[in-house]
């Protein structure tokens, strides 16, 4: 499990905003804060979120959350080239993965488990 803060800390890490042992500025701090709420309201829309928006991020998601706030974000930060392809690439892997991650956590009402 993760915080939403942890989320934004490995985001703006991911983004080379924050480094270890260092804190993350205000400003920044609100506009990857702002990025996570947005990618949960697009998750939650497509029934995708299985935690609630300031919950703990279940584990197995983690890493692919990061993936979409990061590429939320990578358009207001000056990265270089190589970061932002680095960056892109994984972001429809990421949504491919949550779908997966998702459609296990819902039971089907049409072919219901005898058990």
């Amino acid at each position: 499990m993760a915080t939403t803060t942890e989320i934004r800390d490995r985001a703006a890490n991911d983004l080379g905003l924050l480094r270890l042992g260092q804190t993350l500025q205000s400003q920044d701090a609100t506009r990857i804060s702002s990025a996570y709420t947005e990618v949960y309201a697009m998750l939650k829309k497509d029934g995708l979120a299985a935690w609630t928006s300031t919950g703990d991020i279940p584990s197995e998601y983690v890493k692919y959350v990061i993936a979409l706030v990061v590429d939320n974000c990578v358009n207001t930060y000056g990265v270089s080239d190589s970061r932002y392809q680095r960056l892109k690439i994984e972001v429809p892997g990421a949504l491919r993965e949550i779908r997966k991650l998702a459609a296990q956590d819902h039971a089907s009402m049409e072919d219901p488990v005898d058990y």
